[in-house]
């Protein structure tokens, strides 16, 4: 399996701590299905439960459209208590697509094996 497609819609939360980080959540039944798939394709799989994935913001809710269409690879993880995985998103991310915290934003991940 090259790849398995999800799409959702995230409102952009902000965590503060030493740190900021900027990032969505996936759904809950999303996460839990990609958490069941993981353990199938364990030959890639990273450190703290982290699966590698292709992101890419389609659209905001906002009118305004993207400033550039953003397409990249990274990690998403079980970030939090709750159990949902979390894509972080990057500065340059969140500047090429003109997105911020309360943005409610469509995210296209492809799922890495």
């Amino acid at each position: 399996m090259d790849g398995l497609d999800y799409v959702f819609t995230d409102v952009v939360k902000l965590w503060q701590g030493s740190s900021r980080w900027y990032y969505v959540s996936l759904p809950v039944e999303m996460s839990n299905e990609v958490l069941t798939l993981s353990k199938y394709h364990q030959v890639k799989r990273r450190g703290w439960g982290a699966i590698k994935v292709q992101a890419h913001i389609l659209g905001t809710a906002s009118k305004q459209p993207l400033r550039e269409q953003v397409v990249w690879q990274t990690s998403i993880f079980p970030a939090f208590k709750n159990g949902l995985y979390q894509l972080f998103l990057k500065a340059d991310v969140r500047k090429l697509s003109g997105i911020g915290v309360a943005d409610a934003v469509t995210v296209q991940l492809r799922l890495i094996f």
